[in-house]
């Protein structure tokens, strides 16, 4: 099983931009992954990552940045991530 990685900015702005609404989503698609059928391992970690730049809140999915994410947009691409791996 694949993993993937979201790493979600837990600075002070990104938090104040909805970077909490992007971990509790994401926790719950964790949760819904069978029901899903979603291929992957779904790991989160909250870290310092925007430094000071104007993208809050910042997502990296697998080492790809998502400036000024939303819960929206990175469901979608967690989404689509995990179900290319269920089609192979």
């Amino acid at each position: 099983m694949k993993r993937l990685t979201v790493e979600i900015c837990v600075c002070t702005k990104c938090v104040m931009h909805g970077a909490m609404d992007i971990i509790e989503s994401v926790e719950g698609l964790k949760k819904l992954k069978t029901q899903l059928r979603l291929g992957s391992q779904i790991e989160i970690e909250t870290k310092n990552l925007c430094k000071g730049e104007d993208v809050y809140p910042l997502v990296c999915i697998n080492g790809e940045r998502m400036e000024r994410a939303s819960s929206e947009t990175v469901m979608a691409k967690v989404i689509s991530l995990t179900s290319k791996d269920v089609k192979r």
